[in-house]
């Protein structure tokens, strides 16, 4: 997973560039809806509270983060 950054540190044109390339990302469906990832979650959550093993579901919300 990527590291955490600042972004109030970066410089005009950096942050511009990373809008542009979310934009960008989401226009070419490289990004997951905030709906369909909450949904999965739920899904994990749920299925770690009806007795999953806790391997399963790390691996179920681990396959979120590809």
């Amino acid at each position: 997973m990527n590291k955490m950054e600042n972004s109030a540190k970066w410089s005009k044109e950096r942050f511009d560039a990373e809008l542009e390339k979310g934009y960008n990302d989401m226009l070419n469906g490289r990004v997951t809806p905030w709906n369909d990832v909450y949904a999965k979650l739920s899904k994990a959550i749920s299925e770690i509270n009806n007795g999953a093993p806790v391997v399963d579901a790390e691996k179920f919300i681990k396959g979120l983060m590809i």
